[in-house]
């Protein structure tokens, strides 16, 4: 790799972070508008730079495996260590968890679980089959989304307070994807 390409990756790598950075600030001061944007720009710059170096099959899944990356790196950068606090000591027992409580974590976790497997796979599938790459960067591809996409899935989950919605909303998304690949093609 010449000077050139070196630039270009450290550009991109720097770009990917920037996007991050930004996105980060956004949250930290609840002010989404302009420094979304700005990151939004800084991922599709990175994304050019890596298509520019690596061409499209390769730059595609490594411009979005470097966000990714770097978002882990930022999140771990940003943990810290707590000490450990001894107990107080309480007057009155716990209360036992009610039935309700132990049936509505069950249905997180199979919601957060199984269910949005089932539709981040549904769309792994869809990218799988139906993108217009070569089949290798199609494969790449789809298994590097199937963790992201997981995530955000549990996340969205364990964030939001009906269970319902994301129920529906994930168990359509895995069937109108595997539904998809079941369709035959010309």
């Amino acid at each position: 790799m010449d000077l050139i390409d070196s630039v270009i990756v450290l550009g991109a790598l720097a770009l990917s972070l920037g996007g991050i950075l930004l996105i980060w600030s956004a949250w930290r001061e609840r002010r989404w508008g302009p420094r979304a944007w700005a990151a939004i720009g800084f991922w599709i710059g990175s994304a050019g730079l890596w298509i520019a170096r690596f061409g499209a099959e390769i730059g595609i899944p490594l411009a979005l495996e470097t966000a990714a990356l770097a978002g882990f790196a930022f999140i771990l950068s940003r943990m810290e260590r707590r000490v450990a606090r001894t107990p107080r000591e309480r007057e009155v027992p716990p209360l036992p968890a009610s039935r309700y409580r132990r049936l509505r974590g069950a249905a997180k976790f199979l919601i957060a679980g199984p269910i949005g497997m089932f539709a981040a796979m549904g769309i792994a599938f869809v990218v799988a089959t139906g993108a217009p790459l070569a089949e290798q960067t199609r494969l790449i591809l789809a298994g590097l989304i199937v963790p992201s996409l997981w995530a955000v899935f549990i996340g969205w989950t364990v964030a939001d307070r009906r269970l319902g919605v994301p129920a529906a909303i994930l168990l359509a998304i895995g069937g109108a994807g595997f539904g998809f690949t079941m369709i035959p093609r010309a």
